[in-house]
């Protein structure tokens, strides 16, 4: 499929002006064929090679496979020896955003100069994450909003309930004491992603380019620990990660989670996978998370969520952002994604085939539809690295068996230390 994207030519014009390089190295000769290079890990690699087959003979196309978590430094490095940038990029940290938009690296385009709005349109809000005071540097490739999984037959043994509210989910679980089963576990990124960033807890809070709040006292964080800690206590939240080898056999693969919170992509690559949780057909339901306190919404948060983005260096802007626009958005390249697509037309083609699937006990669609809307948005993408820092210290301090609060209390200390360097001012 041969797709091509409505460009706002003067805006095409303004942005090779504006692309940091020389006119004459940035100018393509009348009649030259367009030229692309893509860096994208190898999950997104048969991606790009869509892509290529969709224009060959117009676009010519380059693609690399690439470490993404090396994608920072290996741009720092092409900014250094003003040389060497791909014209398109695969994030998997959405927080790379923050870094290669920033105007002290400009790497990353502003595609709301190139793209008709009706690209951004389609995503339904859903593309949030890419808008950076006001215009848009990346397009979403897939969203990771957190909602509850749980196994409906179990539920059904067990006599439990779909929680509505994070009290009732904190009841619920508390049923399971003694049984063997549990409510998920918190030893990694989940922690963040499905307690702390829903309940509103400021830890990347960004305010304005200069400005993050980080509040180790506010009681969106305060009220995490304390719903959680006796759940730990309890032995119905485990402290290793989803994905530690002896999670995964003592509890996982026994049939043994009741429910837990999870991103969209839960389903397909964690839940079912025989190497993985190996959860039976006709067990695995969703539901919409739970309402924390007087929240007005019961918000999610979200582990991944990819992004496209296109160089502002780039010698044929045009092609670079019809790039963009096939890789995140193209329904029929999307379709048997195992994520949940940012973009609408490509969301639904997707939608059909998982609302269709007789793995699920009940459709997970809806559930994560009525999340896709209401990721918090009070975390924004920061310059930091608040990824390592949930690695190196969030999950550190809970699996070795920290006290929550400690735990949540030492995170948010780390990154009010490393903050300042990145150009924040910090406030609480």
């Amino acid at each position: 499929m041969n797709k091509r994207v409505a460009i706002v030519s003067m805006a095409v014009i303004a942005a090779v002006g504006l692309s940091g390089c020389t006119a004459g190295s940035n100018t393509p000769a009348e009649g030259e064929t367009p030229s692309v290079v893509v860096w994208v890990d190898s999950v997104r690699e048969p991606a790009a090679k869509a892509y290529q087959d969709s224009v060959k003979g117009d676009v010519d196309v380059t693609i690399e496979v690439i470490d993404t978590t090396e994608l920072v430094t290996k741009i720092s490095l092409a900014n250094t020896t003003g040389s060497g940038w791909p014209d398109v990029v695969f994030a998997g940290a959405p927080n790379d955003v923050a870094i290669l938009a920033d105007p002290s690296n400009g790497y990353a385009a502003d595609l709301s100069k190139t793209l008709d709005k009706s690209v951004f349109d389609d995503y339904n809000g859903a593309n949030s994450w890419c808008e950076i005071e006001g215009d848009f540097y990346c397009l979403k490739n897939d969203l990771a909003q957190t909602v509850l999984w749980y196994d409906a037959p179990l539920f059904d043994e067990l006599g439990l309930t779909v929680p509505t509210t994070m009290e009732e989910f904190a009841t619920e679980a508390m049923k399971l004491q003694g049984t063997g089963y549990v409510a998920g576990a918190i030893g990694d990124q989940n922690f963040y992603a499905s307690y702390l960033w829903p309940s509103g807890c400021p830890m990347a809070a960004a305010q304005d380019a200069a400005t993050v709040r980080i509040d180790p006292d506010a009681p969106e964080c305060e009220r995490v620990a304390d719903l959680v800690q006796p759940l730990v206590d309890a032995g119905v939240l485990d402290t290793r990660s989803s994905f530690d080898a002896g999670f995964l056999a003592d509890v996982a693969q026994k049939g043994k989670v009741a429910m837990t919170f999870g991103p969209s992509w839960f389903g397909e690559f964690v839940l079912r996978p025989e190497s993985s949780w190996a959860i039976p057909a006709g067990h695995v339901a969703a539901a919409p998370m739970p309402k924390w306190g007087d929240s007005e919404e019961a918000y999610s948060g979200e582990w991944g969520g990819g992004i496209w983005m296109a160089s502002s260096h780039a010698k044929f802007p045009e092609a670079a952002a019809e790039a963009v626009v096939f890789l995140a958005t193209d329904p029929e390249m999307l379709t048997d994604s195992v994520t949940f697509p940012g973009s609408g037309p490509a969301f639904e083609a997707w939608a059909e085939r998982v609302s269709g699937d007789e793995y699920y006990a009940v459709d997970p669609v809806p559930a994560m539809v009525a999340q896709a809307t209401l990721i918090n948005p009070g975390e924004k993408p920061v310059r930091f690295d608040i990824q390592g820092q949930i690695g190196s210290v969030l999950a550190t301090e809970i699996t070795g068996g920290a006290p929550v609060a400690d735990a949540i209390r030492k995170f948010q200390e780390s990154l009010i230390q490393l903050a300042p360097a990145s150009g924040y001012k910090v406030v609480q």
